[in-house]
């Protein structure tokens, strides 16, 4: 019998974490429109407007800077983190922390860009807000050409 009651506990502490799974971490929707500002590898300042849209399990992604220049690029949400690689001229990718008030703090590179990091902070236009129309005249996001 204790020899019974012994393999039933033990089988059940196998058993129990087995089953025991924790709860994820709700991911934030980032779908919406969001002002972004960062710094070009220059140190000049830009900004822009992006939008976010979700399709299927991934995001679509567009960026419209302040001199009317668009770049669209594809990405994926993972926990906290959100990366979206995008093509404006020269391949490049992103990499933003997803915040607990929705902003988006980003670090990105491009091809050209001499492996060097910059720094990129999207913040959520607020639900029934109005859409931001043109971002302020700031310089765009540069097009880094690819050396060799």
């Amino acid at each position: 019998m204790v020899k019974t009651i012994l393999v039933g506990l033990v089988a059940l502490a196998f058993v129990g974490p087995a089953n025991a799974v924790p709860d994820k971490a709700p991911e934030h929707s980032l779908v919406g429109t969001y002002v972004c500002e960062g710094n070009n590898p220059d140190g000049k300042p830009y900004s822009g407007i992006v939008d976010i849209v979700k399709h299927h399990d991934a995001y679509l992604v567009r960026w419209t800077m302040a001199d009317d220049t668009q770049v669209v690029g594809i990405g994926i949400q993972t926990g906290g983190m959100f990366s979206v690689s995008y093509f404006g001229g020269t391949p490049a990718l992103v990499v933003y922390s997803v915040a607990d008030n929705g902003r988006l703090d980003g670090t990105w590179t491009a091809a050209g860009a001499e492996g060097e990091l910059f720094k990129e902070t999207l913040t959520k236009v607020p639900d029934g807000a109005p859409r931001p129309t043109k971002p302020t005249k700031r310089d765009s996001r540069p097009t880094p050409r690819i050396t060799v």
